[in-house]
């Protein structure tokens, strides 16, 4: 069984979307969702999950590992364990290889994906979030939505939030209260072992099964003011389709941006980012877009004119034609390769002026 609860996609963004950060141990906490790799601290000892839990308190063997565990195997004191990159550690388990990054053996070690999708940013009755996102394989995907805004936990949030599900035929689905589903659609809590809904009535969300294909999102609220909102979608199940990509497109500014974050499952990941403006073209665009990728260590890369990369990254000239770069050298972008974990990133502008812009993320083959 697997369970998230925020990714977005890490430094404080993390924690307002709900993540928790791989490598440094927390409190064990009976309501959280973790991922496999999350260290908490239960009683006198540290655990490593092996498994997606939640509700499922250590010392419980089927989802959680001593690291004492592994600091016998890697011949080490236990205190040292926790400095040891997640990837190391679960190596040296048994029970957890199979979610090791790995470029040989079964399971899914040799499958890389994009496991959860998050995006946040301003939102009101008149000026929706909106986002994107494609399921490749052959299989259906069963996908849990969620339209946060009070459960987020930061001030200045968005009542009263409305998702809808569009295909390209039009609308699939609209949830305006969580609790209540008016259509075939699943209610939340029938994922409650995997999923948490939302804690406020009024936000929005529902569980999909979708065909492979593109699909997008718009995420609004009842009141005309502005307020932060998040979009939250999670694979429930663990077949071979996969998100493939995402995109989200919000207001920004210098100093209001926007946020994501997402998590990687198996082994590493090309992905090629960009943060939109012009290139959107719509009206109100955000003009010369910064782009930054974190995870939990803290900011990996700094993007401010796509064509010009300072650090190791590559251009997104490298993976063209399969990826076009944005048409203005203003906008941002860069080619990734990441380890399986949680990441984030925020788009702003260099412009005080409240903007269109877009963030896209897609896995490079």
């Amino acid at each position: 069984m697997k369970s998230y609860t925020s990714l977005i996609f890490s430094f404080v963004f993390f924690l307002c979307c709900g993540s928790f950060i791989q490598g440094q141990p927390t409190s064990y906490s009976n309501t959280a969702s973790y991922n496999v790799g999350d260290l908490v601290v239960s009683g006198s000892a540290t655990y490593i999950a092996i498994a997606g839990n939640s509700g499922q308190t250590p010392p419980n063997t089927t989802f959680w590992t001593d690291l004492s565990v592994a600091a016998t195997a890697l011949n080490i004191p236990v205190e040292l364990v926790p400095s040891i990159d997640v990837t190391t550690i679960l190596a040296s388990l048994p029970n957890a290889a199979p979610d090791v990054n790995s470029s040989s053996g079964g399971g899914s070690s040799s499958t890389s994906k994009f496991e959860g999708i998050s995006c946040r940013g301003l939102v009101s009755s008149n000026q929706p979030m909106f986002g994107g996102f494609t399921i490749k394989g052959t299989e259906n995907k069963k996908v849990a939505f969620m339209g946060k805004g009070k459960t987020m936990g930061v001030p200045g949030y968005a009542t009263d939030t409305i998702l809808e599900i569009h295909n390209s035929s039009g609308m699939l689905s609209v949830n305006d209260n969580w609790q209540t589903i008016t259509d075939s659609n699943e209610n939340l809590s029938t994922v409650s072992s995997e999923i948490n809904g939302p804690e406020d009535s009024l936000e929005s969300g529902m569980v999909m099964t979708l065909s492979p294909g593109n699909y997008s999102f718009v995420l609004k609220s009842k009141s005309g003011a502005l307020g932060g909102a998040m979009v939250e979608a999670y694979e429930i199940d663990s077949l071979s389709s996969k998100f493939e990509g995402i995109s989200c497109r919000g207001l920004v500014s210098s100093n209001q941006p926007m946020f994501g974050g997402f998590t990687i499952e198996g082994a590493n990941l090309k992905v090629a980012f960009m943060g939109k403006g012009k290139t959107m073209g719509v009206p109100d665009y955000a003009i010369d877009t910064i782009l930054e990728i974190h995870n939990s260590s803290g900011m990996l890369s700094v993007n401010d004119n796509w064509q010009s990369i300072t650090d190791s990254n590559e251009n997104l000239s490298t993976v063209s034609p399969q990826i076009n770069g944005p048409e203005d050298k203003l906008e941002s972008g860069m080619v990734m390769t990441l380890s399986p974990g949680n990441y984030s990133f925020v788009l702003k502008s260099k412009s005080g002026s409240v903007a269109g812009a877009m963030v896209e993320a897609y896995e490079v083959e």
